[in-house]
């Protein structure tokens, strides 16, 4: 019969042996798991055959990045994929000369990621848009009861001209609001929208883009000045016909003012009409010449 002393040592020297294959049955599957998580991207599928990829939530290393993407071309490739987006995350910047190695190029890039693309079909022109490239300013054209116009003259620029008080929309910025926004910055004159006057398309401007530059008739509600220090040189209520042969005023300049004189005198204007959408989920504001009189 065998003794307890000798079945304590035979089950410690199972253990012991048992050990290792639950170790490497263990990690076993901890490779297949992350073989399973290496082989798939979380993607956004849109209506063009293309998917979006963003990166903020992996955790993968480079070369695990890589590994996945080696793969899921491959499978975006036989799903007949077209374009792909890679939203890469400043935090995740290391997989930017992984994607750039694969094919991959630049499409735009904003404070927080770079977005890069690559177009998969090679009997196919690339149709992936192109990332916005147009600049849309506004000015306001602040006209009060004694025919005087708001003008400035802006504190950083070669040639101290009269113009109007505007700047650059933010996102999301109807003409009319950034018309009001930039002339209380700038002047301190509340104001509110009456129509748009005139708008110029221009090319080859700030960061080689092509610009809109869209002038507003404004109605002052106040009339005490409080010029920005920070951006202007000098602000003054200006007689319209003083401003119309001012030699400090430009000839694009000049021409607005003629141009909402004219739409005056011939009572029309460019006003907004709300118009429902292509999904019929909100309504548009459309701008189209209107009869005032």
């Amino acid at each position: 019969m065998l003794s307890a002393s000798y079945l304590k040592i035979t089950i410690q020297s199972l253990k012991r042996l048992l050990l290792p294959v639950s170790f490497i049955t263990k990690h076993s599957r901890m490779a297949s798991q992350q073989s399973e998580l290496l082989n798939k991207f979380s993607e956004i599928t849109d209506i063009y055959q293309g998917v979006t990829v963003k990166t903020q939530d992996l955790s993968l290393t480079d070369n695990e990045f890589e590994t996945t993407l080696k793969h899921s071309l491959e499978e975006w490739s036989k799903k007949s994929i077209r374009g792909v987006w890679f939203k890469v995350n400043i935090a995740k910047s290391s997989y930017i000369p992984v994607l750039v190695k694969h094919g991959f190029h630049f499409h735009h890039a904003k404070t927080s990621y770079l977005m890069l693309t690559r177009w998969l079909p090679g009997d196919e022109p690339n149709l992936l848009p192109q990332y916005p490239f147009t600049h849309v300013g506004v000015g306001g054209m602040v006209i009060n009861d004694k025919n005087q116009v708001l003008t400035i003259q802006e504190k950083y620029h070669t040639k101290g001209h009269w113009k109007l008080p505007g700047g650059y929309s933010n996102p999301g910025e109807d003409f009319g609001d950034t018309a009001k926004r930039e002339v209380f910055e700038e002047t301190g004159i509340e104001t509110e929208f009456v129509s748009v006057v005139s708008l110029r398309h221009h090319h080859k401007h700030i960061f080689d883009c092509s610009d809109i530059y869209v002038v507003c008739h404004l109605k002052p509600l106040s009339q005490a000045i409080e010029k920005s220090n920070d951006e202007i040189a000098k602000c003054e209520w200006m007689d319209i016909e003083t401003y119309r042969i001012h030699p400090q005023v430009t000839d694009f300049n000049r021409f607005i003012m003629n141009a909402f004189l004219e739409s005056q005198r011939l009572g029309t204007s460019i006003n907004a009409s709300p118009v429902i959408s292509f999904r019929k989920d909100c309504y548009n504001k459309v701008y189209h010449v209107k009869s005032t009189s």
